[in-house]
């Protein structure tokens, strides 16, 4: 029976592969007649397990497929595929993943045991590093390719690549299309890929062509990264999980207490979990705080202080209100009396202010 690499190798030759698992044809005797056919066993029901282990395999097999196609394209195009150093390759200067090898990629184990066992079967797209000083030392920059050129890295074997000379705006091209392709960017990988490219100076059409999106789309996704910061993004991870609505409550959130963030991400227990539980980690820390606050706000505004005159009518209350202190001025007051009372302000804080500088001298 074929191995994997033998199917691969048909693929790429053109040929036709055997089925997998198919029955090879019965040998013949000297006389040309059919040998012998032994009586196949009682036909018996696969258990679950087997059923799964066949999905696994035919759906191996059909990425071997793909990635033999992309491969016979590359070459049908007469690119060169050459090996390089991963030490020499720097990442793309657009952002778009948050992983990092294993971390924040539950498949990347995967892909690094398989690049181990069958080899790199797709080469990465680099190109010469724009600076002329790194160029001459062979570094390049990485267009796509990021967690192959990664997994061969730790692996210690070169990577499989195409150089093409590409400008900025085919980079991003190239980038955009190869995830759109492959493993799909999470909501919060696609917003700030979509920062970076505007950050770098391409216009909103380049950066809509390159990620695949209409105007309205391109729009919610630049909203939460002006509510989220980039660093707060980066310890949290991709989750997947999260989509707009959340990414935007938790903007909102951080709006109130980005202090309270910054330290909840500094737990042991935050970095020690998934993204998605990351982002829930905080996400709960951050609303507990916000109800606190209000609980807090409430019971000032309960303890409010009236302000009465000498025969006991109500002409003010003052409350609490976060970092304020809020008056209320009744009707009842009199009409004209709130206006007065705010042309009165400027003369009274001059007073108060002169008191406090009395104040001052008299301690010294």
């Amino acid at each position: 029976m074929s191995t994997r690499k033998d199917r691969l190798r048909s693929f790429l030759s053109g040929a036709t592969p055997p089925e997998p698992g198919g029955q090879a044809s019965a040998p013949s005797s000297p006389e040309g007649a059919p040998a012998a056919s032994i009586a196949a066993p009682s036909p018996r029901r696969a258990t679950s397990a087997a059923v799964k282990a066949m999905g696994l395999t035919l759906g191996s097999l059909s990425q071997e497929a793909e990635e033999a196609g992309k491969l016979r394209e590359l070459l049908a195009a007469g690119e060169h595929v050459v090996e390089l150093d991963p030490n020499l390759l720097e990442r793309s200067p657009f952002l778009d993943r948050l992983s990092d090898g294993a971390r924040n990629d539950e498949d990347f184990e995967t892909l690094k045991a398989s690049m181990a066992e069958h080899g790199q079967q797709v080469p990465v797209l680099v190109r010469p590093h724009p600076d002329p000083e790194r160029a001459a030392r062979g570094i390049y920059q990485i267009a796509y390719g990021h967690r192959r050129a990664q997994a061969a890295r730790e692996l210690g074997r070169p990577v499989r690549a195409v150089v093409r000379t590409l400008d900025d705006a085919g980079l991003a091209m190239a980038q955009g299309k190869e995830n759109a392709e492959r493993r799909a960017l999470s909501f919060i990988e696609r917003a700030f890929f979509a920062k970076a490219l505007l950050d770098h100076g391409f216009d909103r059409a380049t950066a809509q062509a390159a990620l695949a999106v209409h105007k309205s789309e391109m729009s919610r996704l630049l909203q939460v990264t002006e509510k989220v910061p980039l660093d707060i993004v980066q310890a949290i991870g991709p989750a997947p999980k999260a989509g707009r609505p959340r990414w935007m409550e938790l903007g909102e959130l951080l709006s109130a207490d980005r202090g309270v963030a910054r330290h909840e991400i500094g737990m042991r227990h935050f970095r020690d979990a998934d993204s998605d539980t990351r982002f829930q980690h905080l996400f709960d820390r951050l609303q507990a705080a916000a109800h606190k606050r209000g609980q807090e706000a409430a019971k000032a505004g309960r303890q409010a202080r009236r302000i009465a005159d000498g025969e006991g009518r109500v002409l003010g209350e003052l409350a609490a209100a976060g970092k304020a202190t809020r008056l209320t001025i009744p009707d009842s007051a009199g009409t004209g009396f709130a206006d007065y009372v705010a042309a009165e302000l400027p003369r009274l804080h001059a007073a108060f202010r002169a008191g406090q500088g009395n104040n001052v001298q008299d301690e010294t």
